[in-house]
């Protein structure tokens, strides 16, 4: 085959590349560093949001950053040998069952994960009150440096158990 016009070849050829890699970067594999895990169910609507991930080779940029914080803490004397992230996913688990355990908490929609210390909690609550109850209850679980609140509030009537 023939291409008679130079700028329709350079503009297949391109074409072909993009969706090369386009093809490339869908295929390549999600990584999960950080633990996440749902600590209610109570919000029947309440959208799932997705656990924190990357490419491989963003894992592989943020494994570099995470073991030169590990190394400056540990140096430091602020954390305990073995890295800011060593206690993350048994801080997860603690977190969780606290929520869990909680009755405050049943008619609430919460997913958390938990990076160096810092639980970032996303899902969906009744009122500003339970979230406020919640972000203070997990800001005084052992091990918590630090809570992100990406909380919703939603009106909607709580789930039957």
């Amino acid at each position: 085959m023939t291409v008679r016009n130079p700028i329709h070849a350079l503009l297949g050829a391109t074409l072909a590349s993009i969706v090369m890699i386009g093809s490339a970067l869908c295929a390549e594999s999600l990584v999960q560093l950080d633990p996440f895990a749902q600590a209610t169910s109570g919000v029947p609507n309440c959208a799932v949001p997705s656990p924190p991930t990357m490419t491989e080779q963003e894992a592989r940029a943020e494994s570099h950053a995470r073991v030169e914080r590990g190394t400056r803490c540990a140096m430091e004397g602020t954390c305990e040998p073995g890295g800011a992230y060593r206690r993350d996913p048994e801080i997860n688990e603690q977190v969780r069952a606290a929520i869990a355990g909680d009755a405050r908490f049943a008619t609430s929609s919460v997913w958390l994960t938990t990076s160096r210390r810092w639980v970032t909690l996303r899902g969906c609550v009744r009122s500003t009150a339970q979230r406020r109850a919640l972000v203070d209850a997990v800001k005084h679980e052992r091990g918590v440096e630090r809570v992100f609140d990406e909380l919703t509030v939603v009106t909607a009537r709580p789930r039957r158990p």
